[in-house]
């Protein structure tokens, strides 16, 4: 993967564990040595807040109304997590006031000009502030801003699980959407998230059964499948998760972060 790049993250439905995927994919390309920035563009439903249990003085909305620099919107993480490259965060208000400010700008030149801005910022980052790498958390579904996030990828990764409703639901989705709007030259992949089998206590053994399963998908879906997360329960499922990958590092569950980033820098 080349050294500048935005990686925005999607799904059909909620649900799928991206959240927890995006922030700990974030935090190993941190300890690698890399600086980057990760934005909560769920502007409808955020959890970042919760996740990090940060409370910023300014957030992404501002930063798209022109109100406030994006400077003025980063939380620095990383000595809180202790890496050796460079984490900040851009968090979304949870505030319904602030969600119901966005939602109500339904007018098209209110938002394209927030589009301009926001791409403005990620040509500041990338080329005047040094980042390595700009990831992006969308919300679920067909949103504005969540299509709008979509076009500004270089590597669009879309999370899901594998029962009917998801791969079903993302066929449709990126036959009727993604196609359209993602710029030319971005790459589109998918991950299999939460795959049933997995134990807390050991790693997965059930390679085979993934690989021929991943091969379904792709035939069905019709993008490759960049890697498969079995669902590490202990983990994905606890309502304390924080950064496990780091935390937690002779963890399954960090195992699989770390090949993910690995899959990343190979790209």
């Amino acid at each position: 993967m080349s050294k500048a790049q935005t990686l925005v993250f999607h799904s059909f439905k909620g649900g799928t564990g991206k959240t927890t995927l995006v922030a700990n994919i974030s935090a190993i390309l941190a300890s690698r040595g890399f600086k980057v920035c990760l934005f909560d563009f769920d502007l409808y439903a955020p959890s970042m807040v919760s996740y990090f249990k940060k409370t910023p003085d300014r957030y992404v909305h501002e930063l798209l109304a022109g109100t406030a620099e994006v400077s003025d919107v980063f939380v620095d993480m990383t000595n809180e997590i202790d890496v050796s490259g460079e984490l900040f965060v851009g968090f979304s208000s949870p505030r319904k006031s602030d969600i119901q400010s966005i939602e109500g700008r339904q007018n098209s030149s209110w938002q394209l000009n927030a589009l301009r801005r926001f791409i403005a910022v990620k040509e500041q980052l990338l080329k005047k502030d040094g980042f390595d790498y700009i990831l992006i958390d969308t919300s679920p579904g067909i949103r504005y801003w969540s299509i709008s996030a979509l076009a500004l990828a270089d590597m669009l990764l879309v999370l899901m699980k594998t029962n009917d409703m998801d791969i079903l639901g993302t066929k449709k989705m990126i036959e009727e959407i993604y196609d359209t709007i993602t710029r030319s030259g971005s790459e589109k992949k998918l991950i299999l998230n939460k795959v049933p089998g997995a134990s807390p206590f050991v790693a997965w053994s059930g390679e085979s059964a993934l690989i021929d399963m991943q091969k379904d998908v792709e035939d069905t879906i019709g993008l490759p499948v960049l890697t498969s997360i079995p669902c590490y329960c202990d983990v994905q499922f606890n309502r304390h998760e924080y950064l496990s990958s780091i935390k937690l590092p002779d963890h399954p569950f960090a195992k699989r972060i770390n090949n993910v980033v690995d899959l990343l820098l190979a790209s």
